[in-house]
């Protein structure tokens, strides 16, 4: 039994692949090799691991946290745009949604946001205050 047979000698080894090369996951000398995406978070060089390498699902296919503000839009975690920065006002909110006018919420460049597009009910379909007579 050696290291590179493809069975795990119990005493020396905690891995064996049938070969003796690393970054497969079992180094060259039969020991487990940490990498990102194998479900086990290496807290020297990763933020998360989810078991796989996909972006877009919280965990980056590097193992970094994937966040509002990181340019990826996630809509997994409620994101429906993700320009790459918290600071919103350029048609991305700084929690990562669109801004809409007519979703009752004011955003920079509206005068109003009644929560609706109707005319002639003091808020515009544009977010804009109108006189009703």
């Amino acid at each position: 039994m050696y290291c590179g047979d493809g069975t795990v000698n119990q005493t020396s080894e905690k891995c064996d692949d049938g070969n003796n090369m690393s970054g497969d996951g079992c180094s060259s000398i039969c020991k487990l090799e940490v990498r990102c995406g194998d479900g086990t978070v290496n807290q020297s060089s990763e933020e998360c691991d989810d078991g796989d390498n996909v972006s877009g699902d919280g965990c980056s296919s590097t193992c970094k946290v994937e966040e509002c503000g990181d340019g990826i839009t996630q809509s997994s975690l409620g994101e429906t745009c993700d320009d790459g920065n918290t600071s919103g006002g350029d048609g991305c909110r700084a929690n990562c949604t669109v801004e809409l006018c007519g979703d009752d919420i004011l955003d920079p460049g509206e005068s109003c946001d009644d929560g609706n597009n109707m005319p002639l009910d003091g808020c515009s379909p544009f977010c804009a205050i109108e006189v009703v007579k």
